[in-house]
């Protein structure tokens, strides 16, 4: 939900309802029903709805935490392995090295755009090139070549799969239709025991000004469930692969300290989407 939206919904709502109120206000008649009706019932749901959106809260929030954190595990995971890269020897070391920084910009430019539409394919070319990584420190050729840098490439490489699954599970796991089903339903219940306090005698804006703070109140915990709900979409305060293209930036740099015209066995550009890093591939 972008951030133009979000406010438009929560304003929208409470003019709508601060209109509605004075309204109803006009037409109703003299003195409130308030003294005829239990009022305990706007006490009761009100209460009730407001814990239901405090738990709803709580676990969308721990989802977004979740994705943020992934985010920065896979990156520390992925200059960890680079780390690991520069102790082991030649060809090995280079290959590895060129592979990881394919694997990160992948991951920026392709799977994240990806997850921002929901997309939880594992089927992508970040998760191939882990494939082939595997596949050249697994062989013979590998593990000779490795050297000191196998105990800590494993570490990190492990570290790497579970930031991974991670992070395609807060994609794969969203608060259930039913939950925003019956927090809507609530706020309309809640918000509806209002009217019996209408009065014609009393001014149209003091019914208005009622209505506003527990539609604001809903509304507004509402649109900020379903933000925490989709941490990694496009909008201001999403989840975004900061740390990632940090890490990528950095071995950038360290390889071309070592060689200027350094490149990677990346797809070309047209097939990943536009690129965030300065090496151009070959």
């Amino acid at each position: 939900m972008s951030l133009p939206l979000a406010i438009a919904i929560v304003i929208g709502s409470m003019v709508l309802f601060a209109v509605l109120a004075a309204i109803v206000s006009r037409r109703s008649p003299e003195g409130s029903l308030a003294d005829k009706t239990p009022t305990s019932i706007y006490t009761v749901t009100s209460g009730a709805i407001s814990l239901l959106i405090a738990f709803t809260f709580s676990v969308a929030f721990t989802q977004y935490t979740n994705a943020e954190n992934a985010s920065h595990s896979e990156a520390a995971a992925i200059l960890q392995m680079y780390r690991a890269a520069l102790f082991m020897e030649e060809p090995l070391s280079s290959e590895l090295k060129s592979d990881l920084l394919c694997y990160a910009e992948l991951v920026v430019d392709q799977e994240w755009p990806s997850l921002e539409q929901g997309d939880t394919s594992a089927d992508t070319q970040a998760q191939l090139t882990l494939g082939i990584m595997d596949r050249a420190i697994s062989s013979k050729r590998g593990v000779t070549e490795a050297g000191p840098g196998l105990s800590s490439w494993e570490t990190a490489n492990a570290n790497l799969i579970t930031a991974r699954q991670a992070r395609y599970a807060v994609v794969n796991w969203n608060i259930p239709p039913l939950v925003y089903f019956l927090i809507i339903l609530g706020s309309l219940v809640t918000i509806g025991s209002l009217f019996v306090y209408a009065d014609r005698t009393k001014p149209g804006w003091g019914h208005a000004i009622t209505f506003v703070g527990p539609v604001f109140i809903f509304v507004a915990g509402l649109v900020v469930i379903a933000f925490l709900d989709n941490p990694f979409v496009n909008t201001p305060g999403g989840v975004r692969p900061t740390a990632i293209q940090m890490t990528i930036n950095y071995i950038e740099r360290d390889l071309r300290s070592t060689d200027p015209a350094a490149t990677r066995p990346c797809p070309p550009e047209a097939d990943r989407g536009p690129s965030t890093s300065g090496i151009v591939s070959p």
